[in-house]
């Protein structure tokens, strides 16, 4: 993000900051910040639903967003990033009191020549009672000159001020920068699985929950219009749409799907030849299986040999026969064991069931997971569906 970026956000969010019930900490700035940059929707959702129910955040809502939906990271990592910040943005406020510490002193300077003008002075005495030009007992009168002369340094020692706060100002905001990459990473992180670096299961639960969000008003998908397109076609080729000219082709349902599956006897696996074994072979099935996630999917190890594909578009035919696709991929490798000549062929089985927008996520969740269970009682390495 640009510097220049960077201070146009930071100017928005300092109205809505100074509008709530809660401290101007960096906290708060992280919660605005992310707010008014208008890229973490779940966040905006929330903080427009609360104002609308609230009308401001108070400490607690505040602090309870950015743990939610900012920093969604370990506690000392999110502890670390805000005592930065608040480093950082200390830094700012003392700079910026120098240099206004400066400024009171230049406006000083600037008014007392203002005055010596106004009256029309050529000489300006050290005592304020004294008459103008005339010295009282006291040091020689001052030139106009010299007062001139004094606002010039003067003025040159703000200009450096000023190109010093400048200066920290965008030192400040790269680190800010820093931090914020540092908080997305870390983010990151906490929705990965750290073996197979596939989604766990904090961001698959993210994923199934955005999935059967209510349905929105926005326009058809490109699959799904292209489904639409196809159907059409195959309408037109086939005999009765020569007698029925104005039918109208029916097109399968869209919807989410999930796709449960799990690895056959992998505690046998584990037990023959060793846990650093049963990794590989993880690490294996997982990249083969993202080698077949559509796009937009979801691929989640959900626990030890259990893996998740969330589809938010599909339909049954098209579910079972990626599912379908997947036991034929896994079951047809063989996973060679670094240290010896003998290689393992591992099995998938694999529960598939359709979800509809709206429902609760658990119910889709319990139906894929009966499917799977399904497949593993009838003998394993196979499909069970809807």
């Amino acid at each position: 993000m640009s510097i220049e970026r960077s201070t146009e956000l930071l100017r928005l969010a300092l109205p809505w900051m100074s509008r709530q019930a809660a401290g101007l900490h960096p906290v708060s700035y992280a919660v605005w910040f992310d707010y008014v940059a208008q890229t973490n929707p779940p966040l905006r959702a929330a903080i427009d639903e609360h104002l609308a129910r609230e009308g401001a955040l108070d400490e607690f809502a505040t602090h309870a967003l950015f743990t939610r939906h900012v920093a969604d990271v370990d506690p000392e990592t999110a502890q670390r990033v805000v005592d930065q910040m608040q480093r950082v943005l200390g830094g700012i406020v003392e700079t910026a009191g120098a240099a206004g510490a400066h400024a009171a002193r230049y406006s000083a300077s600037l008014a007392q020549l203002a005055g010596a003008l106004a009256r029309g002075d050529t000489a300006m005495t050290m005592d304020a009672d004294a008459t103008p030009g005339v010295a009282r007992n006291g040091p020689a009168p001052r030139q106009l000159a010299d007062v001139v002369a004094e606002v010039i340094a003067d003025t040159g020692t703000m200009r450096s001020q000023i190109g010093g706060l400048q200066q920290r100002l965008g030192d400040s905001r790269r680190e800010i920068d820093r931090l914020r990459d540092e908080v997305r990473r870390a983010r990151d992180d906490a929705l990965r699985d750290s073996l197979t670096g596939l989604s766990n299961r904090r961001a698959f639960d993210q994923a199934l929950a955005g999935c059967l969000a209510a349905p929105s008003t926005s326009a058809p998908t490109p699959a799904a219009t292209a489904r639409v397109a196809n159907a059409a076609i195959a309408a037109a080729k086939a005999p009765a749409a020569a007698s029925s000219p104005n039918a109208t082709p029916t097109v399968a349902a869209l919807g989410p799907w999930l796709l449960m599956s799990d690895i056959d006897r992998f505690q046998r696996i584990n037990d023959a030849y060793g846990h650093d074994f049963g990794d590989l072979v993880l690490k294996a099935v997982a990249d083969a299986m993202r080698t077949l996630m559509p796009a937009g999917a979801t691929l989640a190890r959900m626990d030890g040999e259990a893996f998740a594909l969330l589809v938010p578009e599909l339909d049954a035919a098209g579910a079972l026969a990626l599912a379908e696709r997947l036991r034929a991929h896994i079951g047809g490798a063989r996973i060679r064991r670094p240290d010896r000549g003998e290689a393992e062929r591992v099995t998938l089985s694999v529960g598939v069931a359709g979800g509809q927008a709206g429902e609760a996520p658990q119910g889709l969740l319990e139906r894929a997971s009966a499917a799977l269970k399904q497949a593993k009682d009838g003998g394993r390495d196979r499909v069970v569906g809807p």
